[in-house]
């Protein structure tokens, strides 16, 4: 062998042997750079995923807490004591619209119940917001996706949230690289919300699955290596969750975000086939190798970059949502040191974001921002992993806040402290809105405190839940003892079931239901008035007030007014028998005078005549007037209205005091406004009664030769009612102010001496103020001495529909009374025990030329109408055996009586005795004294009847 090949062949074996070892060198190189660059690849995206998990989780519990916060704002918005009930229901709409924009897609209803209705609000797919009342009632079950509100005045608000659905459009802002999948752990259940979710989705084995689901469920972070032979549905590939929690619900859910081996390795198994090319053209495959790492080294910075982005794209998106919330975001090292906040802080906190970063330094004095440090150092202290946080602030403007820190702890696989994520909101109008609920809730504490009452609250069948007495001293036994018992445990015997019923008829009726209810105890009884009322659906109070004292009132009341009753029912009974006692001697008195005027006297004798009449006359006026007061004083004078044409009765009244205005040449006169032709209904006699007596006194207290002026008008009120009114001035002696006072006075005298001139029994002007004021009316007196007085009174009349008035009977003369009994035929029975007034009656009907059969008692009068018949019965009512009451109901027993006319004669002027006489079936009644005129005029009238009926 020559030393040439030699060298050339070591050349070449050198050159094979570099060569190859150069090509294994360039292998081996491209190989550890190629598992170099592949597991950083890997490792970085790994890491990515598991940062874009931890975000998305954590930003999409923040948005729920934030919510649940949020949704506590309309129930104060409800409960704010300055919301008028006049704006309650577009106000909470829009609030309640605000609370759908805010978070969308997250609220699927929101049902309010607002005790005495429940409206549901919802929000379509096409945005459109609507707002209607339940007519199924509130839910009763709440599910974990709901959030339940209730209030203090019973307002109760149910959140119905989608989270899958907020879940979806939440994550669609958080990039995966291709192949990558995102699903929500929620309900015990993997949703896919990725944008491939209407695909077939990658199916966990149920190792892989349990895991996985064992640490969501004790609330721990994982990243997991998955994989799945299924032939070509197989797959492999890594999985991040983080779990998060939401609303109330005990249970937690996680996001899960899932990509595939091919998206990790994706453009490495091209640079690993470039590298084993390289073998066999080695400088080229080195290069292309050294080119297509670069490349796909540079692809993964690119992407990098394109993460970072999208990141910061979210981040700011974020910003804008905390500018709506008022708030601003900041992180913070495991020093507490400030490495990043958001630009709203100037706007929160008024100081620019430098100040706020200095002030979280190692080395700084700020008391706030270290009081956040000890906090944050407290929960590490305490294994939790959030600080939650309230203080107030003030800005450099001087305007006071208060702000809400709530801050994440983060910790790395370690588990060692990193640093955390906060956010910082101004909860102002919030804390003004809880502190005025405090304070109402305060207000109503001591309202309820303060009531002196004992108040219970029951269940819907009656159990006690609680109870309130301010005096210990009100309840009959300890109120604890009743806690947890049923009404009919404790209430009083005999009334417990009357108690139950209250209670229900006001639980079904919703109102307030009143029972008495009676404690008997050694101490004696005590009275109490219980009002039950239903507080919501499920809760019933009553309210205890003790009510013995008013009970020991209203007996003694009743007993003074049984005493009363009794004292005015003998007075009655006294004035009665006075009445009958007085007038029986009256009849024949003045009955007498009637005969003896009507016979043939001389001048002396006429004048005599006319004397004793005039005595009797005065004698009966003291008596009527004595009636009068005493059925106005008792409340027995009715009001009976008929129709009468004012002026005509104003002169009629006139005519009739004109003699006695003539004698003492009293100029009296008379002049009207407004009345003419028109007719009106109200109690003409007591209006009559009033004009005599005031007119009267007027005339009586007027010196000869004096004036008396009435004035009447008439004042419209509305269509139908008048004020019929009447001024009566004089120019007589005057009265004083200190006895003007008491002018109307029953009984009073101005003057009381045995030696007064003017005589009377001081009751006119008393009956006269009473009947006016029975009227509607008043009253009103003005004098002064030596100047005369001035009566005034108004009463409220009604106008009548009718033109013509009825016409009264004629007054008969004489002449007509002699020939009665020749003109009007009857067959007459006087029953009448009374020897004075059968004789006075004897005479009378002979006076007439009537012709009469006498019975002394009922008993006699019911024999004579068996065997006689009559036309007209005088029934006296007292008489002994039978009175004449009974023997008329006797009377009207009997077959074909009932043409037979019944007048009573009686001295009891009292309206209840003729309604009596009228009761038994008398159709007529007489009082005496009986006058001559007016016993021709009654049987003038029914011998007029008897003949219409024959």
């Amino acid at each position: 062998m020559k030393v040439r090949d030699f060298i050339d062949r070591s050349n070449f074996w050198r050159i094979t042997v570099i060569g190859s070892l150069l090509v294994i060198l360039v292998i081996a190189l491209g190989i550890s750079f190629f598992n170099a660059i592949y597991h950083a690849q890997v490792d970085s995206r790994k890491e990515f995923l598991i940062s874009q998990t931890e975000l998305a989780a954590r930003g999409l519990e923040v948005d729920l807490n934030r919510f649940k916060d949020e949704s506590k704002l309309l129930l104060g918005f409800l409960e704010a004591p300055y919301l008028e009930e006049s704006g309650l229901q577009d106000e909470f709409t829009v609030v309640a619209r605000r609370t759908f924009t805010s978070f969308p897609r997250l609220v699927d209803s929101i049902w309010v119940d607002l005790n005495d209705s429940i409206i549901i609000f919802t929000m379509t797919e096409r945005n459109d917001f609507l707002g209607k009342k339940s007519s199924q009632g509130f839910p009763r079950k709440i599910r974990s996706s709901q959030i339940l509100l209730e209030g203090k005045s019973s307002i109760r608000i149910l959140f119905s949230m989608d989270i899958p659905k907020y879940s979806e459009d939440f994550v669609t802002n958080f990039y995966l690289n291709p192949g990558g999948e995102k699903y929500l752990f929620y309900e015990q259940n993997l949703i896919s919300i990725g944008p491939k979710k209407k695909e077939k989705s990658v199916l966990l084995s149920k190792n892989d699955f349990n895991l996985v689901k064992n640490d969501i469920n004790l609330g721990l972070k994982g990243f997991y290596e998955v994989s799945e032979d299924g032939g070509e549905m197989g797959f492999s590939g890594i999985l991040a969750q983080y779990p998060f929690s939401y609303a109330g619900s005990e249970k937690p859910a996680s996001l899960v975000f899932f990509m595939p081996m091919e998206g990790l390795t994706s453009g490495f198994y091209s640079t690993y086939l470039v590298l084993f090319l390289g073998v066999v053209i080695l400088l080229i495959g080195t290069v292309s190798f050294f080119i297509i790492s670069l490349k796909g080294n540079f692809d993964s910075i690119k992407l990098q970059d394109a993460n970072i982005n999208e990141i910061s794209r979210l981040f700011d998106q974020q910003n804008l949502l905390l500018q709506e919330v008022k708030g601003f975001v900041f992180f913070h090292n495991h020093k507490g040191e400030i490495t990043k906040v958001s630009d709203e802080v100037e706007n929160i906190l008024g100081h620019p974001k430098k100040d706020f970063i200095v002030a979280f330094r190692s080395d700084s004095v700020h008391l706030q921002a270290n009081m956040i440090k000890e906090e944050a150092k407290k929960a590490l202290n305490e294994s939790r992993d959030f600080v939650d946080l309230e203080d107030d602030f003030t800005k450099p403007t001087g305007e006071k806040i208060r702000l809400r820190v709530f801050e994440k702890l983060m910790f790395d696989k370690e588990g060692r402290f990193s640093g955390g994520i906060g956010i910082c909101t101004d909860i102002t109008e919030q804390y003004l809105a809880r502190q005025e609920t405090i304070q109402s809730e305060n207000r109503l504490r001591t309202l309820i405190n303060s009531i002196p009452d004992t108040i219970f609250i029951y269940d819907n069948t009656g159990k006690v839940l609680d109870f309130h007495v301010q005096d210990k001293r009100n309840l009959q036994s300890s109120a604890q003892f009743t806690l947890g018992k049923s009404l009919l445990e404790f209430v009083p015997h005999g009334q417990a079931e009357e108690i139950i019923r209250v209670f229900n008829l006001a639980k079904t009726t919703n109102s307030i239901q009143t029972k008495d209810v009676v404690w008997h105890s050694s101490m004696g009884d005590k009275h109490y008035e219980m009002r039950f009322f239903p507080l919501d659906e499920n809760q019933v109070m009553s309210i205890s007030k003790d009510i013995t004292g008013q009970k020991i009132w209203e007996k003694g009341l009743v007993e003074a007014m049984n005493a009363a009753d009794q004292a005015s029912r003998l007075k009655s009974e006294f004035l009665a028998n006075m009445s009958h006692e007085i007038r029986t001697p009256m009849n024949g008195l003045l009955g007498i005078i009637d005969l003896l005027e009507s016979t043939n006297l001389n001048k002396i004798q006429k004048q005599y005549v006319e004397i004793i009449k005039n005595s009797g006359n005065s004698l009966l006026n003291i008596i009527r007037d004595i009636l009068d007061y005493s059925k106005i004083e008792s409340g027995k004078i009715d009001i009976q209205p008929t129709v009468f044409d004012p002026v005509e009765e104003l002169k009629n009244q006139i005519k009739i005091l004109s003699g006695l205005a003539s004698k003492k040449r009293i100029n009296l006169v008379s002049n009207h406004e407004n009345s003419e032709n028109l007719l009106f209904e109200a109690d003409k006699g007591k209006i009559n009664q009033v004009l005599l007596n005031l007119i009267g006194n007027a005339i009586k207290f007027t010196p000869e030769e004096g004036s008396v002026d009435v004035k009447m008008e008439l004042s419209p009120i509305d269509d139908n009612l008048y004020f019929l009114s009447f001024q009566i001035s004089d120019s007589g002696i005057g009265i004083s102010k200190e006895h003007l006072e008491h002018l109307t006075d029953p009984f009073f005298q101005v003057e009381s001496s045995n030696t007064r001139t003017y005589q009377g029994t001081g009751l006119g002007l008393a009956i006269a103020k009473k009947i006016i004021e029975l009227m509607g009316g008043e009253l009103k007196i003005v004098s002064e001495p030596g100047k005369g007085s001035k009566f005034s009174f108004s009463v409220v009349v009604k106008k009548s529909n009718e033109n013509n008035l009825i016409p009264e009977s004629h007054q008969l003369t004489w002449k007509d009374i002699k020939d009665m009994g020749a003109v009007f035929p009857l067959r007459i029975l006087l029953a009448e025990d009374n020897d004075l007034n059968l004789q006075l009656m004897t005479l009378m009907f002979q006076q007439l030329g009537f012709q009469f059969e006498v019975a002394k008692n009922g008993a006699e009068v019911l024999e004579k109408v068996t065997i006689q018949q009559f036309d007209v019965i005088l029934m006296d009512v007292q008489m002994p055996v039978m009175n004449g009451l009974e023997a008329t109901r006797e009377i009207r027993k009997m077959e074909g009586t009932d043409q037979i006319i019944i007048i009573g004669l009686s001295a009891n002027v009292f309206e209840e005795d003729q309604k009596k006489a009228l009761e038994s079936g008398m159709d007529d009644y007489l009082t005496k004294p009986i006058r001559l005129a007016a016993l021709a005029d009654k049987l003038e009238y029914y011998y007029r009847k008897v003949k219409e009926k024959v």
